[in-house]
């Protein structure tokens, strides 16, 4: 069996020696380090070609000559893998030593399973955690431990959105078979994303509730996680009640609530749309999962306040114009 790391990288040089670091120090040794730079402007590159003087064996270093973005490069990265297993990998977190082993455990105790990702601890730039209680699942809205089991990783994506964090995923080799060319919409749905749907349709997507990186969250990188750290405990229960409104486990109660449901549903359903145009099997089963949603949820909204709900049309309006 050959374990391969599809890393990209681009303009990586703060922290990325200590990413190589925590790879190459894993309890069950990768066998191949596939990297993928984006064009780079900083020392970066100059990085990687030490690490692959040192490690000729394990390293193989490629760089675009123009910049492929986020996800295509990880389909070019991952393409290149000769692995039977591929570990993604961003440039600046952190591995645990036992990453590697406790994800392939996964793999091992579910036959079916194609890939498998987990959870993470939040960093800052000093490596620091940033609070105890809030992990990168919390982040994300994919509260496991407050979820109904068994949870339908498919439904659960449709009608919510993306939970799987790319930097935590690793897929079996021929997972590239039926994923590539992978279907994306720029800063909307990327590859991770396009490889849980897959695989989640597919029910071959398994998880490790473990957190398994450590997951970097820079001084200037922009993530919602502030309401998050001040008071985790409150956001966990009110990012709970809205799941269980969107799975109909909790009923709604005010206009907010189905105003929240309906724009979900909404935001969801357009994607797909865009997503899938051309293919009317795969538009037709995510307008099934989410067009009646939408529509039940803005009908209620409309009975439980008709006047805020002709201003709120009235102001979306106004937007679409403007």
């Amino acid at each position: 069996m050959k374990l391969s790391v599809a890393l990209c990288t681009f303009n990586g040089q703060a922290f990325l020696e200590r990413q190589l670091n925590s790879i190459l120090n894993q309890t069950r040794k990768i066998d191949e380090i596939i990297v993928c730079d984006d064009s780079s402007s900083d020392l970066t590159v100059s990085i990687l070609n030490k690490y692959a003087s040192n490690y000729p064996d394990i390293f193989k270093i490629f760089v675009n000559d123009q910049n492929l973005n986020v996800s295509k490069n990880f389909e070019k990265a991952m393409i290149l893998c000769h692995g039977d297993y591929i570990f993604l990998a961003d440039q600046d977190d952190l591995w645990k030593t036992d990453k590697v082993a406790k994800i392939l455990k996964v793999f091992e105790q579910n036959p079916t399973a194609e890939g498998v990702f987990s959870n993470a601890d939040l960093i800052d730039d000093n490596d620091n955690l940033l609070t105890p209680e809030l992990t990168l699942w919390d982040t994300v809205r994919f509260l496991e431990k407050e979820s109904q089991k068994p949870i339908d990783l498919f439904k659960l994506l449709v009608i919510k959105g993306n939970y799987v964090t790319g930097a935590t995923l690793c897929v079996k080799k021929e997972v590239l078979d039926f994923c590539v060319p992978f279907k994306i919409i720029d800063k909307i749905f990327l590859h991770d994303e396009w490889l849980a749907f897959v695989l989640s349709h597919r029910k071959a997507l398994f998880y490790s509730t473990e957190k398994l990186i450590s997951y970097r969250i820079h001084s200037s990188q922009q993530i919602g996680v502030g309401r998050v750290k001040n008071n985790p405990e409150k956001f966990k229960k009110e990012v709970a009640r809205s799941l269980n409104m969107l799975f109909g486990i909790t009923a709604p109660k005010r206009f907010n609530d189905y105003k929240v449901l309906a724009k979900n549903h909404k935001y969801q359903y357009e994607k797909y749309n865009k997503l899938f145009e051309g293919d009317k099997e795969m538009r037709k089963l995510t307008a099934e999962a989410l067009l009646p949603l939408y529509l039940e949820a803005d009908s209620k909204m409309k009975k439980a306040n008709i006047l805020l709900y002709m201003l709120r049309k009235w102001n979306n309006k106004i937007k679409r114009k403007n």
